[in-house]
């Protein structure tokens, strides 16, 4: 269907009122640097509409009923005054209707009004029919005082840097829209974008949610929640999880506050989140990410426990990589995952063929490779028959971290050498055989051992574990101490032979 204007904005007279004599207000600011934005992404100039002689008595001019049906897209500039207006509200019912009555008011499943938030106001006071949208916030709150602060140049170098930045993803979200709308070609209709779930999060991180979900939608991935979460438990936890069964990944940005506790629990949205999310990790090798900012620090002792819970349980854990870094080596890191994804499988079982050696992973602590007891490991176990693989230690942060997850993925066997780490390095390399699944291995990993070497201690000496075998070389390598390791690695060659 052809529209004789792409896009009507609404508004509320008062907030086109300049701040500053002399200068524009608000809206017609908004107005003039979206169509310039979007004359560049489209090619062409947008034809954008709004009524620049609305009065204070908000009348709902003829002129405008008439003309609704044939407007592609309407954007809504939420405020205090827009949601007592008469007039502004019965802009959007009446768009809403006609646009149901035409090519509906979703198409491909996103919204042709677009919710700007240009000053804060409660969830239940937006109109009905987009409540539910996410929306755009134009302003930012400040921590210290709670305050919010519309988004512009008048407001200091970084606030117009936010609203020229929150502008342009508008804009992009809007182009694609108008494409979708315009194309004659249905084909790539078909082509659905690979969703990703970006966990909703806390104010004190949600400009690096937002950094985050730019650079996943410039990489043409579909990000979730694409609607607001309900806040009663129920339908939150079953939203979700119809959310994240949609998703190829889950992402979850820990901050220092707690977060908005749901109705009928007393657990935030941000650990619900993750607490669903692990159990898809658990039962459907959802694969999941966790940061926790490196600068991240909490008075609030129900935000500490979550954190510390996300540090140490292997069960909030499962399938996930937990990184302590920089914003910046998260993106890579998110990155590298999924282009990972993206490529060809590689078939585990060509390592395991009848003909194939065995590979074993020796995972150690740098220093430990001079150790003697692990050199005497790795001749006997090559006498065996089998690959011995060690970790790489050169390369940056991520490298290194790539390197030992394909390791994972690839092995037959596992064997932590628990010489020079501490307890909190062992206990970090035990998590990473629970997560395995979520690093992409398609079988269990079940040959898995723990290697205590030289230098002595108490709690090494003390260690024991119900999920891994532990084999006791204090004394020096013994080869009758991994008779028993070998025989289930044969068996594991021999399973894996038959699939």
């Amino acid at each position: 269907m052809q529209f004789d204007k792409d896009i009507l904005i609404s508004y509320a007279h008062i907030d086109d009122a300049p701040l500053v004599e002399g200068q524009k207000g608000w809206i017609s600011e908004f107005h003039r640097s979206l169509e310039i934005r979007l004359a560049q992404l489209l090619g062409k100039k947008p034809k954008i509409w709004r009524d620049p002689k609305l009065q204070g008595n908000d009348y709902f001019s003829d002129e405008i009923l008439s003309q609704l049906p044939q407007i592609a897209l309407l954007i809504s500039v939420l405020s205090p005054r827009y949601v007592k207006s008469e007039w502004c509200l019965k802009e959007i019912s009446k768009f809403y209707e006609a646009s149901s009555q035409n090519i509906g008011v979703r198409i491909k499943n996103k919204s042709r009004i677009f919710k700007i938030i240009k000053t804060p106001i409660k969830r239940d006071e937006h109109p009905e029919t987009i409540r539910d949208l996410l929306g755009y916030e134009f302003f930012k709150l400040d921590p210290e005082t709670g305050r919010a602060k519309e988004l512009s140049r008048i407001f200091g170098v970084d606030n117009e840097q936010a609203y020229w930045q929150k502008l342009d993803d508008l804009a992009h979200d809007i182009s694609d829209l108008l494409g979708s709308l315009s194309t004659e070609d249905k084909t790539s209709d078909q082509v659905e974008k690979k969703s990703i779930y970006l966990a909703e999060t806390t104010s004190d991180v949600k400009e690096s949610r937002e950094i985050v979900k730019r650079e996943l939608q410039q990489h043409g991935y579909k990000v979730l929640p694409d609607q607001v979460l309900p806040l009663v438990t129920p339908d939150f936890k079953s939203m979700t999880q119809g959310l994240l069964r949609q998703s190829i990944l889950s992402i979850h940005i820990i901050g220092s506050s707690y977060g908005i506790v749901p109705e009928g629990t007393i657990k935030s949205i941000v650990e619900l989140q993750n607490e669903i999310a692990s159990e898809l990790s658990q039962r459907e090798n959802l694969q999941r990410l966790i940061w926790i900012p490196p600068n991240v620090k909490t008075d609030d002792q129900r935000q500490s426990d979550f954190t510390n819970l996300l540090k140490t349980d292997s069960n909030a854990q499962v399938g996930a990589d937990l990184l302590l870094t920089s914003l910046e080596e998260v993106k890579l890191t998110i990155l590298d995952k999924l282009k990972r994804k993206d490529e060809k499988k590689v078939d585990q079982n060509s390592f395991t063929r009848a003909d194939a050696p065995a590979r074993i992973y020796i995972i150690c602590d740098q220093p430990d490779l001079e150790n003697a007891s692990l050199k005497l490991l790795g001749d006997y176990l090559f006498q065996q028959g089998c690959e011995v693989i060690l970790p790489v230690f050169e390369g940056d942060e991520t490298q290194v971290r790539v390197e030992h997850q394909e390791n994972l993925k690839a092995c037959t066997g596992v064997i932590i050498c628990y010489g020079s780490g501490n307890e909190l390095w062992l206990r970090s390399k035990l998590r990473d055989l629970i997560k395995v699944a979520g690093y992409g291995r398609t079988t269990s990993l079940q040959t898995k051992a723990v290697y205590l070497v030289e230098p002595s201690g108490i709690q090494k000496e003390r260690f024991r574990s119900h999920e891994v075998m532990v084999v006791n070389g204090l004394q020096g390598f013994k080869e009758e101490s991994f008779q028993e390791f070998m025989k289930d690695v044969r068996q594991e060659l021999e399973q894996s032979n038959k699939v």
